[in-house]
């Protein structure tokens, strides 16, 4: 486990402490309180920092840092709710728990299918927000000026709460539906509910044609899927699961040159693994997919979600760069729609140019 991570735990620890004193009748609880949040709230500044500046970012941590966050602020919430003297409405404390729940169970619903949501921009800035307000009412100042700051940075506290929780569900609005996916790829093939390797079998069969992957990170994902169509067997002619750079080199032919300059996350490997498994496996049409799953293993240069898909298509060979957001799980599954539709893609080519022939 890494320092960000630690200092996340630490934050989530602190918690009992601050609510100890804030609930503690003593002349010294509220400076007592107040010192162990803004200890709370100087480690979730760093564990962010440290995680950016020495690209320490986790799944783990994605998941864990936020909700930290809302497990202190929704602490320091009920304790003013229970403090007589604060100037805090009970209906604003209310909106925002309310608005904790709602992301939390946003973020599981996004966490089933493989996708870790981060905290967006207007989320950092509404608990900067609120951690201040706290800091202000913990101390609950008696001065007159007072009056209106506690309550300029409640009613702040509020309009962002719902402004970030409007933000996190619009962005990620493809999450809640699964609906919208399958109405894609029904249009796709002319109002059918057909997904993109059933049609790449029957498409391959009528052409009495064979396929192979090549797979780097999802390491025979691609492949399981054309394998769950009835019929693949007519088709599917052979997979390779190539990991490691000697692999990719020994049974595909990647060039050697190319991973020393290049990289195995690259364009032109993953071309080279596409025209290599065509060959190795006397194959029409071949995928390719090599990239960086995470949630380790990204740089500046190449970031954690960055892959390369290659077709090869009958004598042609194409690739795409995609960048995909969520933990290791959903890099992977995109990677493998993103290398179907590539697929599907490359065999209608072929279809409109066989057809313009005809004609």
């Amino acid at each position: 486990m890494n320092v960000p991570n630690r200092l996340t735990i630490l934050r989530v620890a602190m918690i009992p402490a601050f609510i100890l004193f804030m609930l503690w009748n003593s002349p010294y609880s509220d400076y007592l309180a107040a010192a162990v949040f803004i200890a709370a709230c100087v480690t979730d500044f760093f564990d962010g920092y440290l995680a950016r500046k020495y690209n320490q970012i986790t799944t783990f941590g994605k998941f864990m840092d936020p909700l930290a966050d809302k497990l202190l602020v929704c602490s320091a919430m009920i304790c003013f709710v229970a403090d007589e003297n604060c100037p805090m409405p009970v209906w604003v404390v209310v909106v925002i728990i309310a608005r904790e729940f709602i992301i939390s169970g946003f973020r599981l619903v996004a966490a089933e299918k493989g996708v870790v949501i981060a905290a967006s921009y207007w989320a950092k800035v509404k608990t900067a927000i609120q951690m201040i307000m706290s800091i202000v009412l913990i101390f609950n100042f008696q001065h007159p000026l007072f009056f209106f700051v506690d309550r300029i940075l409640i009613y702040s506290a509020l309009v962002l709460t719902v402004v970030s929780l409007i933000d996190y569900i619009y962005k990620n609005r493809d999450v809640m539906s699964d609906a919208a996916g399958k109405e894609a790829v029904r249009a796709e093939n002319g109002g059918r509910n057909e997904s993109p390797e059933q049609w790449i079998v029957k498409e391959l069969t009528k052409r009495n044609a064979t396929i192979a992957t090549a797979e780097s990170c999802t390491g025979g994902l691609l492949s399981g899927s054309i394998v769950n169509v009835s019929g693949a067997s007519r088709v599917l002619n052979q997979s390779f699961v190539t990991y490691s750079n000697d692999a990719k080199r020994r049974i595909l032919g990647v060039r050697k040159e190319t991973l020393e300059t290049q990289g195995a996350v690259s364009a032109e490997t993953a071309s080279q693994m596409a025209a290599g498994a065509a060959k190795a496996a006397d194959a029409d049409v071949a995928l390719s997919v090599t990239g960086i799953a995470g949630p380790d293993g990204g740089t500046a240069e190449k970031p954690v979600g960055l892959v390369y898909i290659g077709c090869y298509c009958f004598g042609e060979t194409v690739v795409e760069k995609h960048i995909f957001k969520g933990g290791r799980a959903a890099v992977r599954n995109a990677s493998v729609e993103c290398a179907l539709l590539l697929a599907r893609k490359c065999l209608k080519k072929i279809s409109l140019q066989i057809s313009a022939k005809k004609a």
